[in-house]
């Protein structure tokens, strides 16, 4: 191939001879959507320098308006040459866009110096297409529909749930039921307040409530010196893991008392527990063993302890207790006397009561007549010590009779059948006290 080949033909060279640049017409080619890979440009071996500018041989390029600067001479300013572009350059990759007339322009960074007497100022980089046309060409060339507009969002009351179809709840049956609801509320409040002192005397004589907590070893509560007060469900006593509460008096002279454990117990009685009740003035009434014979592990039960019409009409406060070896053989004596005298005699009665930890053991008597007068009135009161006497023995208890005075002892852990004793045994001192006090006696 010779260098002349490479040359375009029908080039006007006069007006390069006048310092111009000549216009090279160039053959328009058609720009594909997506470029053919072409092969890689064949090297030229540049020509000599005959003092004329060097012609470059046609290449397909896209019909473009491109801007070069050429410098012919120092002093002319730079020429607007159309369609010349580096021809060692892969031809820029054009991505199909919308249909749009656009502007392409190039960036010149690179020179090429073809001579010594012109630098043409050629693109390197790839050009920045703007909203480009799509090239048109004999074959068939995909085109890209624009996307389709979104649908419009659904309502809310529109949204399936679970795909399934939302279905619209008529609210108003349920404020209805509501409504009923409230009312019949309403009314159950109305007959509870009118029938609260009903209700409550119910729950406390007939229902046994578990209390709130387990005992354990916690502490009592609300007690007033260490007693129980009764009547008041707030109040209990804890000890050998045993709680008591709701100590509540019940007709025909009966305390109830709830109780609950946090152990298993088989023979409660062995525990040696003691339900003390006291007075207002904390002057104890009686003491009863606690006997149930077996508690269960949270288990809920109660037990009733009889009392006698002084106790019950004076309980006030109750204690739990559990007595030492040293209060069990702890001993009391309570003596109370009384002087019966006028202008025919005197008679002195004087009984002594022992104690056992607070419980009656037994008792002496001493009865003692002064005669002043021998009268019917004397002989009266003499009779009085000797039928004494005489009652005693039948029941084969040990009497001294002599001068007018009557001694003997009762124990009241061996009375035979049918005596009937001052006071029961295990009586309080301070139940002794008070009857006897109430007799006009005196005691000590």
């Amino acid at each position: 191939m010779n260098i002349d080949d490479l040359k375009p033909q029908n080039v006007d060279t006069s007006s390069v001879n006048n310092g111009q640049v000549p216009s090279v017409p160039v053959e328009t080619p058609v720009l594909n959507a997506s470029p053919t890979p072409t092969s890689a440009p064949t090297q030229v071996a540049a020509p000599e320098p005959t003092g004329e500018i060097p012609m470059v041989p046609p290449v397909p390029i896209p019909t473009q308006t491109t801007t070069v600067q050429s410098q012919v001479t120092a002093n002319q300013p730079p020429v607007e040459v159309q369609n010349q572009i580096n021809p060692f350059s892969e031809p820029p990759a054009v991505a199909p866009v919308e249909e749009k007339s656009t502007v392409v322009s190039f960036t010149p960074v690179d020179k090429v110096v073809p001579s010594n007497s012109e630098t043409i100022i050629a693109p390197t980089q790839q050009p920045v297409v703007e909203n480009a046309p799509l090239p048109q060409s004999n074959s068939e060339t995909p085109v890209v529909d624009a996307p389709a507009p979104l649908p419009p969002s659904p309502l809310p009351s529109d949204i399936p749930v679970n795909n399934q179809e939302v279905t619209v709840v008529n609210t108003s049956k349920r404020r209805s039921s509501s409504n009923i609801f409230l009312i019949i509320l309403a009314l159950g409040l109305v007959l509870f307040v009118l029938n609260i002192d009903q209700v409550i005397t119910y729950v406390q004589e007939n229902i046994i409530t578990k209390n709130p907590t387990s005992p354990g070893n916690t502490p009592s509560n609300n007690l007033v010196e260490g007693f129980v007060r009764i009547d008041d469900s707030t109040s209990d006593y804890t000890i050998k893991d045993i709680r008591f509460y709701n100590f509540k008096k019940q007709p025909d002279n009966k305390l109830l008392i709830n109780f609950t454990s946090t152990k298993n117990y088989t023979k409660v009685p062995e525990l040696g527990i003691y339900i003390e009740i006291y007075n207002s003035n904390k002057e104890i009434l009686s003491k009863h063993q606690f006997l149930e014979q077996s508690i269960g592990n949270s288990e809920v039960g109660s037990t009733i302890l009889s009392l006698n019409e002084s106790v019950y009409n004076y309980a006030y406060f109750a204690k739990v207790v559990v007595y030492t070896d040293e209060e069990k053989a702890s001993t009391q004596t309570v003596t109370c006397t009384y002087n019966d005298h006028n202008e025919n005699y005197l008679l002195e009665y004087n009984t002594k009561y022992n104690f056992v930890n607070n419980e009656l053991n037994g008792y002496e008597v001493v009865k003692k007549l002064e005669i002043v007068n021998n009268n019917k009135a004397t002989s009266t009161a003499i009779s009085i010590i000797e039928k004494e006497n005489s009652d005693v023995t039948k029941f084969e208890i040990p009497t001294k009779y002599e001068n007018n005075v009557l001694t003997y002892s009762v124990d009241l852990n061996n009375v035979n059948e049918g005596y009937i004793p001052f006071y029961s045994k295990g009586t309080t001192p301070t139940i002794i006290r008070m009857n006897e006090t109430a007799k006009k006696w005196i005691c000590e």
